[in-house]
């Protein structure tokens, strides 16, 4: 009878190798999956906060200012919006969504990632009736400086009492770029696309999100310049990035935030509060 032959230390080195290739293949395509869950999950809970905001304009007729990012769940305030001023929503430093003040849940107002999102909106949208357009007519002409509120005075027998709603709109909402600095919204007098909000993920690293405890989160690795600009405890931005409209990862690491962006008067309308004919 032929004598059994055991393996080799070569094959069992090359199975060793093949076995390893084949668990860090597994490795990858499992955690590109649970990424695209968490995505998936922020884009879900980010549409749920812009319809939260649509509701709460409509009864408010103002933006909601944002809420204390460095308090804690069990904190009685946590969530809830930071004190008013004349000018609006003067503090915005550590600012994520007010999830209370919107009737959501604080789970509906974090991303994939568990890390509450970072919001912020126009100082001046903050102010009563700032977002009503009701009083202004597309065919005013009302003479005045730019912007301000409607007149509600305005009526058809006297249309050069009316205000024109880029009178309204013009220099108010928050100037939106791309990785690249090219402006993508702009609340300039005459352009008029500035966003009356942004919602940001701070994606899979993570750097400069608040977590449930109150801790802003450090990321998981060094963020590049741009995506620096959109961290939570920063004051009321000079412009916000966003990725969607072009992505470079060339970057001194990857832009990865996810944002969400309404212009002014595209929340507005939506809101049921825009210009009407007098």
């Amino acid at each position: 009878m032929r004598k059994a032959r055991g393996f080799t230390i070569i094959e069992i080195l090359v199975v060793l190798i093949i076995l390893s290739m084949v668990l860090a293949m597994a490795a990858m395509v499992t955690k590109g999956v649970a990424a695209g869950q968490k995505r998936s999950i922020t884009t879900t809970r980010l549409a749920g906060i812009d319809a939260a905001i649509i509701n709460f304009v409509a009864v408010q007729k103002r933006m909601p200012c944002p809420a204390d990012g460095t308090k804690a769940s069990s904190d009685a305030s946590a969530g809830r919006e930071m004190a008013r001023d004349a000018a609006g929503c003067s503090t915005q430093a550590s600012g994520v969504v007010p999830w209370r003040s919107l009737g959501l849940s604080e789970p509906d107002a974090t991303d994939g990632w568990e890390r509450r999102l970072t919001y912020r909106t126009d100082v001046q949208l903050g102010k009563d009736n700032a977002m009503n357009m009701s009083s202004c007519d597309p065919a005013g002409s009302e003479a005045g400086a730019t912007p301000r509120d409607c007149n509600t005075s305005c009526t058809s027998a006297a249309l050069a009492s009316c205000t024109p709603p880029a009178a309204f709109i013009g220099g108010k909402g928050l100037t939106v770029k791309n990785v690249t600095g090219v402006v993508v919204m702009n609340p300039a007098a005459g352009v008029n696309t500035g966003a009356a909000y942004v919602l940001i993920s701070h994606g899979e690293t993570g750097g400069g999100g608040y977590l449930n405890t109150g801790r802003l989160f450090a990321g998981t690795t060094t963020d590049g310049t741009e995506e620096a600009k959109n961290y939570a405890n920063l004051p009321i931005g000079a412009y916000y990035v966003d990725d969607s409209i072009d992505d470079n990862p060339g970057l001194l690491s990857h832009f990865d935030d996810t944002m969400s962006r309404t212009s002014v008067l595209g929340l507005i309308n939506k809101a049921g509060l825009g210009p009407r004919s007098h």
